[in-house]
């Protein structure tokens, strides 16, 4: 029989059950209001091994480092070598610049310091020549004032004309040390040129900073690229630089993950503790890992203060990419791995801070014995005195009611009625029954 609406039943009727495929009911008859209470004890044993708290947290896969490499010298890109996640190894080259104008700034370079080290050498030999008329200038002012005391006659003009000489050859030597100054600094000017326009040359060949995964290129061949130089953005909380150049190179022998931890649990994170990391995207696959930095500064949205937390994984595992999606567990505390302990639903604190269990013996007495609590981990509390290994505690009682008359199943074909003596079936349908499948 298929019932077009819900049937309303009267609250004392305990359960209508159909009998799917047969088209039967069955009627539990309502239960008696006399019923008894039963207690079941619950019980636990103390366990032995090692208590924890974590504290779980998500966040991305990231590269441990990251080197940004930039061409020292501006110009125009001739080649790009490698492509978008190529691995490469530190050294080889990953893109070339064309050298057409540096050269040419080369070749002046070089020719300017040729002209600046001939105008050196003859402000040199100007210098030896100076020096050479001051010394016979000297020379000659030196007879004359001899000559000029055995004759006083005589001896007044040719002193006259021999300091003159001298004068003049001083002056000459003090001029070619003036322009082998010049020269010198035109010297160091020209070889400084020659130097950066052998290093532009040099820079024109651009090579991997590092070994890793090429995660990001800039150029493309007939572009133009800024001068700049390589840089480094370490993947981890307490850094917040970033960095971008001709190609970004990814150090992926080792991984992190960066989470986000309330501030609610942060004060119980420190670097160093222990973590697990297991990834959705990979299945039953966890990789040790250890928190190595701590944000100092807090970020928040939608009114949630979060802390950027860095955990580093101790190995990388096969098919791991970046940018994954990292669920991390992170131990705050934790027990020696010989520790007992109880379900903590066992134990009891009273105000005074004093804390109880109760011991179920062989005799199936209970006694309340004082403990001492240590670690209070996600799956137990660490008990340090008052319980040995095995002993049965208890947990708590659950209250059960039991009817004292027996119900009965009646199947239908009698009168369709609430009196027991019918129900649903073929029979006649009186008033107040539910109709039957006969008339």
């Amino acid at each position: 029989m298929k019932l077009s609406r819900p049937l309303v039943v009267n609250t004392t009727l305990a359960v209508v059950i159909l009998a799917a495929g047969t088209g039967a009911f069955f009627v539990i008859n309502p239960v008696s209001a006399a019923s008894s209470v039963e207690a079941t004890q619950l019980t636990g044993t103390v366990q032995q091994g090692a208590v924890s708290s974590t504290i779980t947290a998500s966040g991305s896969i990231a590269a441990a480092r990251e080197v940004s490499a930039s061409f020292a010298v501006s110009g125009t890109i001739a080649t790009v070598n490698v492509a978008l996640g190529s691995t490469v190894t530190a050294g080889d080259v990953i893109g070339t610049l064309v050298t057409d104008d540096l050269v040419e700034a080369q070749t002046d370079a070089y020719n300017t310091l040729a002209d600046a080290n001939t105008e050196l050498a003859e402000a040199n030999s100007a210098l030896s020549a100076a020096k050479s008329e001051l010394a016979t200038a000297t020379a000659n002012a030196a007879s004359a004032a001899t000559a000029s005391t055995e004759s006083a006659a005589g001896g007044s003009s040719g002193s006259s004309s021999s300091s003159t000489d001298t004068s003049q050859a001083t002056q000459a030597v003090t001029s070619a040390k003036s322009q082998i100054s010049s020269a010198e600094d035109k010297v160091d000017t020209a070889t400084d040129a020659a130097t950066e326009a052998d290093a532009a040359i040099g820079s024109a060949t651009l090579t991997a900073p590092i070994s890793g995964l090429v995660v990001a290129v800039s150029g493309e061949v007939g572009g133009s690229t800024s001068s700049g130089s390589s840089s480094s953005a370490a993947g981890d909380a307490s850094s917040t630089t970033t960095s971008s150049g001709f190609m970004t190179i990814a150090d992926t022998s080792s991984y992190t993950v960066t989470a986000n931890i309330a501030e609610a649990d942060i004060a119980a994170v420190a670097t160093g503790q222990v973590a697990t990391v297991s990834f959705p995207a990979l299945d039953d696959v966890t990789a040790a890992a250890t928190v190595t930095a701590i944000s100092p500064t807090a970020t928040a949205s939608n009114s949630v203060v979060t802390y950027a937390t860095t955990i580093s994984l101790s190995e990388v595992p096969e098919g791991l990419r970046l940018g994954q999606t990292a669920e991390a567990s992170i131990t705050t505390v934790a027990s020696a791995d010989d520790a007992l302990y109880v379900p903590t639903a066992a134990i009891t604190t009273d105000t005074d801070g004093v804390s109880t269990v109760d011991v179920l013996g062989d005799d199936d007495v209970t006694t309340t014995t004082t403990v001492e609590l240590g670690v209070v981990g996600d799956e137990g509390t660490e008990i340090t005195s008052g319980l040995a290994a095995g002993d049965t505690v208890v947990l708590g009682e659950v209250a059960a009611t039991t009817d004292e008359d027996a119900t009965t199943e009646q199947p239908g074909g009698g009168t369709g009625d609430f009196t027991g003596g019918g129900g649903f079936g073929g029979g006649t349908a009186p008033t107040g029954g539910f109709p039957g499948g006969g008339q």
